[in-house]
């Protein structure tokens, strides 16, 4: 019987390679995933490792606040001096790094893709981990060394000037040398700026050091002098060895990039699942189409159980070579996830490839695992053909409806909405917790949509099928009885493309969503005139920014916000804090209150805090209630609640605390962005060229009108949609690729009959219409199917949202966009089952059993 199988799967060469086809794919996108992500880790470690060549024991000042990218704060310049008097002590040098800006030749800022360009002091040679390449590493404040790939993409060179901008303005430079990290270019896709220590620390404007590297005496271990050196500075400071560094700088950068491991996961899942149906629709129609030789092989002498383990070999022979097959894409698939995480703007820098172990057995299980899942059912149904099936001709039975599908189709998405409803308003405990119960309810919407789709089938096809019988005639008749012929069959296939169309929806909402929500919350929290933010969106204002932008020509004020991240003294998560100019602030923003008024903010002191109500609620909190925070460097800060307001969706966030207080008590001196007033009536664009001009020193500093503001925040937004449009692209290529292989199985199915229509007198050409009308119609129903459950997806998902100001809306223009690019796929992946159906020798189909 396995022989027979093995034979059988042999023989139906191109029904096996589509049925595989699928895993592959899904198979593909797990493995490249694995690979790409450990290739990553594999290189943040031999470059950190690289980083801390000749360091025995390194020092940072402990971060008592962990946040995700969190840099240590600034050690005072005297931790040196006491770090150097431990015994065992060779040799200590301290350095300072940041984020920078560098400027190419016309002037304008080079922006990282991802990673940001970071600033780099010189120490003694033990300690120094660069290779110069060209030229010598800086030995004056006039002089900068930059990375190789930097040089060569812009066309810098030994002797050039360029510019370059941290927290102090923009100075220039001339470059000394061209470096290396070892054989990489940059620093884990990083620009590196190298200057001497003085100079770096007054670009960066850290007075002191933020890493202090030792080397050890001779006879002195790295963990003997790491315990001394702890022992000296105290619980204040972070001591660690050299190897012990570089693992967790590695580690620490690996969990922060977690996230893209985690979503890349859920792709693959998605492309999986939709060609999970694809499996089970081509064993379903093979098992149904082979049922007179399953009775022969019973009036052979065969027994269910034999059949039964034949079928199931043949999945499992699919599913093994198809697992193996998407192991080795999953190689090619790696560096192509890189390619496009790039384009999108996460360029992690990685290089060459790392295939663990655990990839493989992921890959094999997870392929070998659908794939014999898919299957079973249709096995099952293959030990049911009794031997009397023999004596009849193997045509597929009109498909019949039971009442009781609808009854399970109810159940299951009941029990789906309750699941989803539970994970967004109960109480499930851990996140991972609430992401099973969320994923569990999403999985049974899924299955509860497609186990009611049978019964949508006809009515269904009858509403799309219509318009194309008036317009095809005869054949477009055709193609709509054909698609109600087997609505099971045509379910699952438009059930495959309802899930890939459900998630291009529910993010087409969403995005819809939040760039509405994003306009209604700046409109109704900001009337300043105008905004300044660092060109990339995200790094801290250089110093001077709000002084020289309040000397502009119609600017009334300039307000100046920052953000810090502490925690509620006595309390384990996080807290943000935002940091606003009391003096300014109702010229820029305008608050909603619970507990208090604008007046609230302009008299903020620097030991008063405006919380939210949540917050207010977490933590039993009123106004006039005594609260202590913990900063970054571990020490708690004394505040009374002044107010309450609501935070809404506007640029604001987290607590409220004065900027004095934030320099003073936190030590954060950096700024995020600032708004600008003008006098009443003026018009935002003569502000904004005005503090451009104002801001010519700042070449980094870039000033929008708050309707620009706004688009580039949807920008962002929409680059973000579209990478995960690129992303699902996959599980709807999977999709359309059930639809190729339904239509090639019911051609072959329909043989004798094409063969009837065409001596009766239909044309090459109806018969290719005739299938393209086909596969139109199953899109279109699998295209419907998914809007209708992406949109109930948004609907339950955004009720939670709906609290904190998420705006609601439906885009009708891609909702539509959608449904003419699943028909016109339907037209494309038609293409090959419709020039088989028409190419059908006349004479050969007419005596086809």
């Amino acid at each position: 019987m396995l022989r027979l199988a093995l034979r059988g799967l042999l023989a139906r060469k191109l029904r096996t390679a589509l049925t595989g086809f699928a895993v592959v794919l899904g198979v593909a996108f797990v493995a490249g995933t694995f690979i790409f992500t450990d290739t990553i880790d594999a290189s943040f470690k031999d470059l950190f490792e690289r980083t801390q060549k000749g360091v025995d024991v390194s020092v940072q000042a402990r971060l008592a606040v962990e946040e995700e990218f969190a840099a240590p704060p600034t050690m005072p310049a005297g931790a040196l001096e006491r770090v150097q008097g431990v015994e065992g002590v060779e040799e200590a040098a301290g350095s300072v790094s940041s984020d920078g800006t560098l400027l190419d030749r016309q002037g304008e800022p080079i922006l990282s893709n991802g990673p940001p360009t970071i600033v780099v002091t010189t120490g003694p040679e033990r300690f120094d981990p660069l290779t110069y390449v060209e030229g010598d590493k800086p030995d004056s404040d006039g002089e900068v060394a930059i990375d190789k790939a930097t040089a060569d993409e812009h066309g810098f060179g030994v002797g050039d000037a360029v510019t370059f901008s941290s927290r102090a303005p923009a100075k220039r430079y001339t470059v000394s040398a061209i470096l290396t990290l070892g054989d990489s270019e940059n620093l884990a896709g990083s620009r590196l700026v190298l200057m001497t220590l003085p100079e770096g620390q007054h670009a960066t404007g850290h007075d002191g050091y933020d890493e202090i590297s030792v080397a050890a005496e001779d006879g002195t271990t790295p963990e003997a002098l790491k315990a001394a050196i702890a022992a000296e500075l105290g619980g204040d400071f972070a001591v660690r060895t050299g190897e012990e560094q570089a693992a967790k700088q590695a580690q620490d950068l690996s969990d922060a990039l977690g996230f893209i491991r985690t979503a890349l996961l859920v792709f693959a899942a998605l492309a999986l699942l939709v060609g999970s149906f694809l499996i089970f629709n081509t064993f379903s129609v093979t098992v149904a189409q082979r049922s007179r030789e399953f009775a022969l092989l019973r009036v052979l002498g065969a027994s269910r159980r034999q059949i039964l383990r034949s079928v199931l070999f043949e999945t499992i022979v699919i599913g093994l070579l198809a697992s193996i097959l998407g192991i080795g894409f999953g190689l090619l698939l790696a560096p192509a996830l890189a390619a496009l995480l790039s384009g999108f703007g996460i360029d992690l820098g990685a290089t060459g490839t790392v295939l663990e172990p655990r990839t493989i057995v992921a890959g094999l299980a997870v392929g070998m695992i659908a794939t014999i899942v898919s299957g079973f059912v249709p096995a099952r149904r293959a030990t049911r053909v009794e031997p009397v099936a023999a004596m009849r001709e193997s045509v597929l039975p009109a498909g019949r409806l039971r009442r009781s599908r609808l009854v399970a189709a109810a159940l299951v998405e009941a029990a789906g909405v309750a699941a989803l409803l539970y994970g967004l308003f109960g109480d499930p405990g851990t996140a991972n917790a609430t992401a099973t119960v969320l994923g569990l309810g999403s999985l049974l919407m899924i299955f509860g949509f497609a186990l009611l789709a049978p019964a949508l089938v006809r009515p269904l096809s009858s509403l799309i099928g219509r318009p194309l019988e008036r317009l095809q005639g005869i054949t477009g008749r055709l193609a709509r009885e054909n698609a109600t012929r087997q609505p099971q069959r045509t379910a699952v296939t438009a059930s495959a493309l309802m899930i890939g169309v459900a998630m291009v929806v529910l993010v087409a909402i969403f995005a819809a969503g939040l760039s509405a929500t994003i306009d209604k919350g700046i409109d109704e929290q900001v009337k300043a005139a105008g905004i300044v933010t660092h060109e990339d969106g995200f790094s801290p204002l250089p110093d001077g920014v709000a002084d020289e932008l309040a000397k502009a020509d119609g600017v009334t004020a300039v307000s100046r916000i920052r953000f810090e991240t502490g925690k509620l003294a006595g309390s384990a998560s996080t807290t943000a804090v935002t940091g606003i100019d009391p003096a300014n602030v109702r010229d820029v923003l305008t608050l909603e209150w619970v507990e208090g008024s604008d007046e609230t903010l302009s008299g903020l002191g620097e030991g008063d805090v405006v919380i939210n109500p949540d917050f207010a609620k977490e933590h039993s909190l009123a106004v006039g209630d005594p609260v202590s925070f913990v900063n970054a460097r571990g020490r708690e800060v004394d505040y009374r609640v002044a107010g309450i307001y609501d935070p809404g969706v506007g640029i604001l966030g987290g607590v409220l605390v004065s900027n004095a207080s934030l320099e003073r008590a936190w030590e954060a001196t950096d700024i995020a962005f600032a708004l600008v007033a003008a006098a009443p009536g003026a018009d935002p664009d003569a502000i904004r060229r005005a503090g451009e001009q104002a801001l010519a020193g700042f070449p980094t500093a870039k000033e929008r009108t708050i309707e620009g503001f706004k688009e580039e925040q949807n920008k962002q937004v929409n680059t973000l949609v579209n990478l995960v449009y690129a992303l699902l692209a996959l599980s709807v290529l999977v999709a359309l690729l059930g639809i190729v292989n339904t239509l090639a199985l019911s051609v072959h199915e329909r043989t004798r009959e094409l063969g009837m229509l065409r001596a009766v007198g239909m044309s090459r050409r109806q018969v290719r219409r005739m299938v393209r009308a086909e596969s139109v119609i199953t899109a279109v129903i699998g295209a419907t199917l998914g809007v209708v459950l992406g949109i109930v997806f948004a609907a339950i998902l955004s009720r939670p949202l709906a609290d904190d100001g998420f705006v609601f809306e439906l885009p009708v223009g891609p909702l539509i966009a959608v449904a003419i690019l699943a028909a016109l796929a339907g037209v494309l992946a038609a293409i090959p089952p419709a020039r088989r159906a028409a190419r059908v020798d006349v004479l050969r189909a007419v005596t086809t059993e």
